[in-house]
């Protein structure tokens, strides 16, 4: 069964007016984008990894306003411009970046530069573009190539998707934001590079201007969501079932999202037969106006806001509903398990030589290509099928993650990326319970775990001195991190 997510895009804007205005050559708009970044270690949160350098490019699109992908940027201590073939460096400010569409705005003096102009929304497949890139020297590379598909993809640096733009180019792009431009005017921003197809991926301006003009209305809105979960509907004897028309439209509906607007309005096994007055088809496709056939992923978030409300035509007990659902903007904390692509130090606590923390995306993806071979299988399990399904709000996954070898804790050194469902006898759902129970108690001293036979037990009497002497010995400057938030309510009745 193949499952479709409630997607995370930015909407469309209404085509731009036609201008007669002579254009500059488009070179004159690109500069290059040098980098400088670190970011905390995904899987040991208290240390921060080397610094890296990377290298793309920006175009200007405003005075002292650059675009270029959020990739490029994602946790940067220092982001610097240079024109091509000068030494001379400015610093740069990223104004706003999201990596749910890989875009970034920048701030910096572009005196000389001549800001580009948006190409139509409505580019199409065969269109003729040109890239611009430069060598070290400094000197331009010029390239042509068509658009060669338009489609819902994921973002090569994300685990989200939104539109894009597949591109046939004769030249070797060797830098991500390199720009695309139809007829002299932006037409997107590629992404990434495919040398042995000679193929780009590229972010098209619809969505870069529309980020760009939420941006600069803030508070800036983000990307809107529809809190469900939805699989293809093709198989003839369950349509039959439902009593569906015999029109090849509808997809069902799994779970709605706690705390979405979609929870409480629309329901598992619902049928979704038209959104915002498209019809989709069994697949979960219909067809837009601009780009054609394209997946609902689009319709839901690509062509509309966070607040707006739309209507939704269902199939639910043998008849035909409308609905009025409102969209949420996407907030990645409300997660099960929160993607963190931002990479963000995670919230933890080392108590006794035991590392606890809650589950997230990028921990598991820290494993590298083979992350699900070898990761914990229950953990890959809950990511790959309950991620953005909590049983309710604010739930995570706790997690043992390792234990750091202690007089303390003889005999535990082997427990790895084990589920905690109490702590001192009191059921834990997430790192700010947990924390409360520390806090309440001076220390945690019991664990119970989700498929250990036995409690991890730790002698209180000894935890401050087997603390520091941690500390001292992994050099961990602070054994725990906590993100400020409200206090928590209530603790649960312990369990005995």
């Amino acid at each position: 069964m193949r499952l479709m997510l409630a997607p995370f895009l930015i909407a469309l804007t209404a085509p731009l007016p036609a201008t007669t205005q002579t254009l500059s050559p488009p070179h004159q708009s690109v500069v290059e984008v040098i980098v400088t970044a670190q970011r905390f270690d995904p899987a040991v949160p208290w240390k921060k990894g080397k610094q890296e350098t990377r290298a793309g490019y920006a175009v200007v699109i405003a005075e002292g306003r650059l675009i270029t992908t959020e990739d490029l940027v994602r946790n940067a201590v220092l982001v610097e411009l240079r024109h091509p073939g000068d030494a001379t460096k400015v610093t740069a400010t990223v104004v706003e970046a999201d990596p749910r569409v890989d875009a970034a705005l920048l701030a910096a003096p572009t005196t000389g530069l001549t800001p580009v102009e948006w190409a139509s929304e409505t580019v199409k497949p065969g269109a003729k573009i040109q890239l611009v890139q430069f060598d070290d020297a400094g000197q331009r590379q010029n390239g042509e190539g068509r658009i060669t598909g338009i489609e819902v993809a994921t973002l090569p640096s994300s685990v989200h998707s939104l539109l894009t733009f597949q591109a046939l180019t004769d030249l070797k792009l060797e830098r991500v934001g390199a720009p695309a431009f139809h007829e002299g005017r932006l037409m997107g921003l590629v992404m990434q590079y495919d040398e042995a197809s000679q193929t780009s991926l590229v972010l098209p301006a619809t969505i870069l201007k529309r980020f760009v003009e939420d941006v600069g209305h803030p508070p800036y809105r983000g990307v809107a969501v529809a809190g469900l979960m939805w699989t293809p509907l093709i198989e003839p004897v369950k349509r039959q079932y439902l009593g569906l028309p015999n029109d090849d439209r509808g997809v069902m509906v799994l779970r709605t999202i706690p705390g979405s607007s979609a929870s409480g309005v629309i329901q598992a096994s619902d049928v979704i037969l038209s959104w915002d007055g498209y019809s989709v088809d069994s697949l979960g496709y219909y067809t837009d106006p601009d780009f054609g056939r394209l997946q609902l992923v689009h319709q839901i978030s690509g062509r509309r806001h966070p607040g707006d409300t739309i209507s939704v035509t269902l199939w639910r007990n043998h008849k035909s509903e409308t609905v009025q659902l409102k969209l949420d903007a996407y907030n990645d904390s409300r997660a099960l398990v929160p993607m963190n692509i931002e990479g963000e130090q995670a919230e933890y606590l080392v108590e006794g030589g035991l590392f606890i923390r809650e589950l997230s995306a990028d921990y598991l993806f820290a494993r590298g290509p083979q992350w699900m071979i070898s990761s914990n299988a229950r953990l890959v399990t809950l990511y790959l099928t309950r991620a953005l399904a909590p049983e309710k709000p604010g739930d995570r996954i706790v997690i043992l993650s390792a234990v750091l070898p202690d007089p303390i804790n003889v005999g535990y050194q082997e427990i790895r990326d084990e589920v905690i469902l109490r702590v001192n006898g009191n059921p834990v759902s997430n790192m700010t319970e947990l924390f409360a129970i520390r806090d309440r108690d001076k220390g945690i001293t019991r664990i119970s775990t989700q498929t250990l036979g036995v409690d991890l037990l730790l002698d209180k009497p000894s935890l401050d001195e087997a603390n520091r002497r941690v500390a001292r010995i992994y050099r961990i400057p602070n054994l725990e991190h906590r993100k400020p938030g409200p206090p928590v309510g209530p603790l649960r009745t312990p369990t005995r």
